[in-house]
């Protein structure tokens, strides 16, 4: 007997090691599309480096800080995505205990009348009853032979690295939501600033224009014409009072608070630092929350897809249990009372009405599903890199085009206001300078605007701000 241990027992362990290789298979991460170099003029360093910056040191603005902060303390959308990681740690918690046994205690008092109509309570006198008292402990315990339970925990632990990676991607949306949302309030202030200055300049301007028409130097289109001027500005300023309320709005609520008017810096004072450099993110996979979370949700769904394999195999397992069972209780907890066995199980499926094949069908589609999911995410990333990159460097050409034409339409405007004086020009020319001078200021508004958000964009496409 003890040769044939000898002989079988070596076998029989390496049959269920190759078995446990066919049946689960080690995840490997695939491969993704490579980029050498982004589609931008200008390459001098690598930006990956932006994204290892803390958002406080790339928004330095005093009240944005405190904004941020707030919400990353009370943002309603982030506090759901901790709940939901509570959620994911308890299940994983839950995982690592697969492989150890289950193990319940009871206590069963009975008092029995049997039938005296069956085959066994024929042999009872009639009015016959017997106690039946236990007090035990089960045990039950699954060998994890084909690596069945392994792939639970693995994908248990994959779910929930892919929430941890969810919540840090809300972090940095609501860091980039915020700063964006911020950055669109300072502008708005710097064009509503303008126009009450060019609607004042405008309204000292009619009043001189009247005062020349009565004295017959100029005509009724003349007055016209300047009224149509102020009337557009003083439109443009009740557009821009009504979106600085509803932008306000926004901002209370994604800070958690209930919409009011919030305190801010100037928009002259907002600066991008550190200096935007323009380069490839060489480290983006490693940086970026939703490109891990995708990731992590492609290696649950592998060991899904290795859960489903093993089903096919035998089931291996052991039954226990053992205590102290009497027909009274006076004689419960005496020796004679002891009891205790042992079973083992070896259960293989045979027709189960196809659930396994089908487990295993719809596990292998919702892995090529998280892999084409994943891919995606990655494609997405590089495209909003390049798009940040592009519009960054468009916002500065565009910058450098508008100051010079600003500076132009500043001297339009003197010039046309010489020449009227000395009659030389008509007073419709020096309006269409003054509009185009009012247009440009305002364009110069919105590039600026254009410039930082971008930054916002290419900070967060980097994988920055949650940190």
């Amino acid at each position: 007997m003890n040769s044939i241990l000898k002989n079988i027992l070596p076998l029989g362990l390496s049959i269920c090691l190759l078995c446990s290789c066919l049946a689960t298979k080690d995840y490997s991460r695939p491969e993704t599309y490579a980029v050498e170099q982004y589609r931008t003029q200008r390459i001098s360093h690598d930006t990956s480096s932006w994204a290892e910056y803390h958002w406080e040191d790339i928004f330095r603005d005093s009240y944005l800080k405190q904004y941020i902060t707030e919400a990353l303390q009370a943002n309603l959308d982030l506090l759901k995505a901790q709940q939901n990681l509570l959620i994911s740690a308890s299940l994983a918690k839950q995982s690592k205990s697969l492989m150890a046994p289950t193990v319940t205690g009871g206590f069963t008092p009975a008092y029995i009348w049997p039938s005296t109509e069956t085959f066994l309570g024929d042999s009872y006198p009639n009015d016959s009853h017997y106690s039946d008292i236990s007090l035990g402990l089960s045990l039950a315990w699954e060998a994890d032979v084909w690596g069945r339970l392994t792939s639970l925990k693995k994908a248990a632990a994959a779910q929930y690295l892919a929430s941890e990676n969810m919540q840090r991607l809300i972090k940095s949306r609501v860091v980039g939501t915020i700063t964006s949302n911020y950055y669109l309030l300072l502008s708005l202030d710097a064009k509503e600033a303008f126009l009450k200055d060019a609607i004042k300049n405008r309204e000292e301007g009619l009043t001189t224009v009247r005062s020349l028409k009565e004295s017959g130097s100029l005509s009724e289109v003349a007055v016209i014409q300047n009224e149509s001027l102020l009337n557009i500005a003083q439109t443009m300023l009740i557009d821009v009072q009504r979106e600085i309320k509803l932008r306000e709005n926004i901002l209370s609520v994604l800070i958690g608070r209930t919409p009011e008017k919030l305190p801010r810096n100037s928009w002259e004072a907002q600066k991008i630092i550190p200096p935007l450099g323009l380069g490839i993110p060489m480290d983006l996979l490693n940086n970026r929350p939703d490109i891990m979370s995708a990731e992590y949700e492609l290696v649950r769904a592998f060991q899904l897809t290795n859960v489903a394999n093993a089903s096919f195999y035998p089931k291996i397992s052991i039954q226990a249990s053992g205590g102290l069972n009497s027909q009274n209780f006076d004689n419960l907890f005496s020796v004679n009372a002891l009891f205790g066995n042992l079973i083992g199980n070896l259960t293989q499926p045979i027709f189960n009405q196809r659930r396994l094949r089908t487990q295993k069908e719809v596990s292998v589609a919702r892995q090529q599903t998280a892999y084409l999911n994943y891919k995606q995410t990655v494609l997405e990333a590089y495209r909003e890199v390049s798009d940040a990159l592009y519009t960054y460097d468009a916002g500065a050409a565009k910058m450098t085009i508008q100051s010079h034409q600003n500076q132009q339409l500043r001297l339009a405007v003197k010039y046309s206001e010489t020449l009227q004086d000395q009659g030389m020009a008509s007073y419709l020319e020096v309006l269409a300078a003054k509009n185009n001078s009012l247009d440009i200021q305002l364009d110069i508004i919105d590039t600026k605007l254009s410039m930082m958000l971008s930054a916002v964009d290419l900070y967060l496409a980097l994988g920055g701000g949650w940190k």
